[in-house]
C-alpha cells in the first residue's frame, strides 16, 4: 500500500471519529483537487470556491455519518458535484421565474399601449424567425402550437433534456435580439415614463 493510500485511510479513520486535525489534512490535500474538478463545471472560480467550501462544510457537519470501508474522498466528489447540480437547477428555476415575471411586466405595462405593444410583436416575431432551425422548430412546437416537451421529444426523436437545452437558447437568443433593437429603448422609455 502507497504512503498516500495509508495516509488517507488514516485520515479518514481520525475524521470519523471527529478529528479537526485529520479535517485540516484532508481539506489541504484535496483542496485544490476538488476545486480543479468543480471549476471545470462552472469556469467561474467564486462560485467554484463557495461550492467546494459548502462541500467540505457539509462533510464535517456528517462525519459521525461516515461509513467504514466507504471512501471518504469519493464521498467529498459526489457531495461537490451534488451541491453543483443543486446549485444549477436553483439557478435556472431562479432565471426562468425571472423571465415569467419579466414577461408578465412587460404584458401588463405595455397591454394599454398599442404601438409598444405591435413593435413589441414584430420584434418578437422577427427574433422567432432568425432562430436556428432546429431551435426555431422546438420553440415553435413548444409556445406557438403548445405542444408540452415530451411530446415535442418524442415527435423528433429527441431527448427532453435536448428539448430544454434548445427552449433555453431561444428564449437567450431571442432576448439578446429584443434587448439590442431600438424597440427594447421604446420599452425602457415607456416603462420610465410610467413609474
Amino acid at each position: 500500500m502507497s504512503v498516500i493510500k495509508k495516509d488517507i485511510k488514516l485520515i479518514e479513520k481520525h475524521l470519523r471519529e471527529g478529528d479537526e486535525s485529520a479535517f485540516k489534512d484532508l481539506f489541504q490535500m484535496y483542496y485544490d483537487r476538488l476545486f480543479g474538478y468543480i471549476n471545470g463545471y462552472t469556469n467561474d472560480s467564486t462560485i467554484t470556491k463557495d461550492i467546494v467550501q459548502d462541500t467540505f462544510i457539509k462533510l464535517w457537519s456528517n462525519k459521525e455519518n461516515l461509513v467504514e470501508g466507504k471512501s471518504v474522498v469519493g464521498l467529498l466528489y459526489k457531495i461537490a458535484h451534488n451541491i453543483f447540480i443543486d446549485n444549477y437547477r436553483r439557478d435556472m428555476q431562479e432565471s426562468k421565474m425571472l423571465d415569467d415575471l419579466a414577461y408578465r411586466k412587460v404584458l401588463q405595462l405595455s397591454d394599454n399601449n398599442e404601438d409598444v405593444k405591435e413593435a413589441r410583436i414584430e420584434q418578437i416575431m422577427l427574433a422567432i424567425e432568425n432562430l436556428p432551425p432546429r431551435c426555431k422548430e422546438i420553440f415553435t412546437m413548444s409556445k406557438i402550437q403548445g405542444i408540452k416537451y415530451a411530446e415535442i421529444a418524442e415527435t423528433l426523436s429527441i431527448s427532453i433534456k435536448t428539448v430544454e437545452v434548445q427552449m433555453g437558447k431561444a428564449f437567450s437568443i431571442i432576448r439578446n435580439q429584443v434587448k439590442k433593437s431600438s424597440v427594447f429603448m421604446l420599452f425602457i422609455n415607456f416603462f420610465i415614463g410610467k413609474k
